[in-house]
């Protein structure tokens, strides 16, 4: 049996630091204070903190006293991404976790050896994981749940627990890893009991005379001797993140900044479950002051207090900078209408994409880099034409009577030949179009064509066939296509051409429309 345990000290404090630099959990004191607003009181504080004199449930007034101590508040949001993030960490060795609490995982690692490799190896590949998703942790590894559970949160680093040797590696844990009552933690330090070994070294029974139960189970859990199966929890299906601003951020370069930071932990969190993301949620939190508002032109309507904007990637991927470009030009095309003071990022997992280019077939340009030029490309001709079109994308057919009608399909050209090969299928004729159609003049007999008047020439007609009545959209008087064509072969210099002329109503006026192969 094999059993890990991650853990994150001073959790809080992590999970608010999470989206910064990592030299700044280890140099600024910083502190995380929860309560009311009159009575705020520290309830975490990393290192730094500590030497500085901070100390758990001290007031906010009193912490702000102390020089260069940056307080946080609490982010219960950002500890739920963090604390997913180690379950993401978990899942990627092992299908059965446990989420104990915030900030602590177990895991079942039996039967990983041959493919992770030793226990030592194993601890080194989580923490490693749990790096990439921004958070220092402590990792152990035994064969018993509990003490696994145990080493991690007393002892730094990696710890590997060989089998029967629990109760010796964890005698000089101090007792307060247990989580024993206040009132039997003051007992415990009356007897002069502070550690595991001295816990471990008290009669059995006259512990139980004097704890009951609880003393029981607290010297087992000392001496590594409990036995328990773990409680998997379900794997988290959001992929989530946030960060909430000291200050609010106007200017969209130094909001780019704090994007990619809150991007890479949550691809992080995708790549460390081997997925990607072809779907992006972005919502800015806006400050808005309705009654502050002095322009009218930064008048913000009440209520608008997010900015919301979807990004929709043609494949699944999992790189950073494409995905932080194409967000940036979809907020210099639409930018918040007031400062921003909270980022949600929140992506749709997706499988991997993987395919494998033909060895005759041309190279065709990344999907996301093809994105990237068609928003730039957006951004400078704009999205719509006078008719409602898309300007940019992928032009397709439509199956419709009016001559020359097409739309823009935003998808790679993969999805336009799945798109083209859905259309029914009609037999091929060479028809070779005039664009735009050649003005003529008709001669007309009992109401069929005899004779056609081209570039200054008149051509006899030999035969006729028609008319053909077209009458597109008859419905909607914005696309009206009435018109008779008709089939006439004409004689041009020493052989007969067959070519499409018509007439159109109301107007009268005739023209040459395509030659016949």
């Amino acid at each position: 049996m094999l059993f890990g345990c991650i853990y994150a000290p001073d959790f809080p404090v992590q999970s608010v630091l999470r989206n910064e630099p990592a030299s700044a959990s280890k140099t600024i004191p910083v502190a995380v204070c929860d309560g009311p607003d009159s009575l705020q009181k520290v309830i975490a504080c990393n290192a730094p903190a500590t030497r500085a004199g901070l100390t758990i449930g001290m007031r906010k007034a009193q912490a702000q006293l102390l020089p260069g101590v940056v307080l946080r508040k609490r982010a219960p949001d950002q500890e739920q991404a963090a604390h997913s993030a180690l379950m993401d960490c978990g899942y990627s060795y092992s299908p059965m976790v446990e989420s104990v609490c915030s900030g602590t995982v177990l895991m079942d690692l039996t039967g990983t050896e041959r493919l992770l490799g030793s226990p030592e190896q194993t601890g080194k590949r989580l923490a490693d994981l749990a790096a990439r998703c921004g958070l220092h942790v402590q990792v152990a590894l035994a064969a018993n749940v509990d003490t696994a559970l145990h080493a991690a949160r007393g002892f730094p680093g990696i710890t590997v627990i060989p089998e029967g040797q629990e109760a010796t590696r964890l005698s000089c844990l101090p007792t307060e890893i247990l989580n024993p009552d206040p009132e039997l933690q003051e007992l415990l330090d009356t007897w002069g009991i502070r550690d595991f070994g001295a816990l471990s070294s008290l009669p059995r029974v006259a512990l139980i005379r004097r704890l009951g139960q609880r003393g029981l189970q607290m010297q087992s859990l000392a001496q590594g001797e409990t036995e328990r199966k773990l409680a998997p929890a379900e794997p988290p299906l959001s992929f989530q993140e946030s960060f909430e601003l000291e200050e609010p951020v106007e200017l969209l370069e130094p909001l780019a900044f704090i994007l990619s930071r809150v991007l890479e932990r949550l691809l992080a969190r995708l790549m460390v479950r081997s997925l990607a993301t072809d779907h992006l949620e972005i919502t800015l939190e806006l400050e808005i002051h309705p009654d502050r508002q002095l322009k009218s032109s930064r008048v913000v309507p009440q209520g608008a207090g997010r900015h919301q904007r979807r990004l929709k990637l043609p494949v699944p991927t999992q790189d950073a900078n494409m995905i932080l470009k194409l967000i940036q030009l979809g907020l210099a095309e639409h930018p918040p209408e007031a400062a921003v003071k909270k980022v949600i990022m929140e992506a749709i997992p997706a499988k991997i994409r993987s395919t494998q280019a033909g060895l005759f077939a041309p190279r065709a340009p990344e999907p996301v880099k093809l994105e990237i030029t068609m928003a730039r490309l957006r951004a400078v001709v704009g999205k719509q034409d006078e008719l409602g079109r898309a300007r940019v994308g992928f032009p397709a057919t439509k199956d419709s009577l009016t001559p020359d009608t097409f739309q823009m399909l935003r998808c790679h050209p993969e999805e336009k030949r799945q798109y083209e090969s859905s259309l029914p299928c009609r037999p091929a004729i060479g028809f070779r179009r005039v664009r735009p159609p050649l003005g003529i003049e008709v001669e007309i007999s009992r109401k069929v064509p005899i004779a056609v008047l081209l570039n200054g020439v008149k051509r006899t007609v030999i035969n006729a066939s028609g008319p053909w009545l077209r009458n597109s959209s008859w419905w909607s008087s914005s696309d009206v296509c009435r018109r008779e064509e008709w089939d006439v072969e004409l004689w041009i210099g020493r052989n007969p051409v067959l070519c499409r002329v018509f007439q159109e109503k109301p107007s009268g006026n005739w023209f040459l429309e395509a030659f016949y192969d």
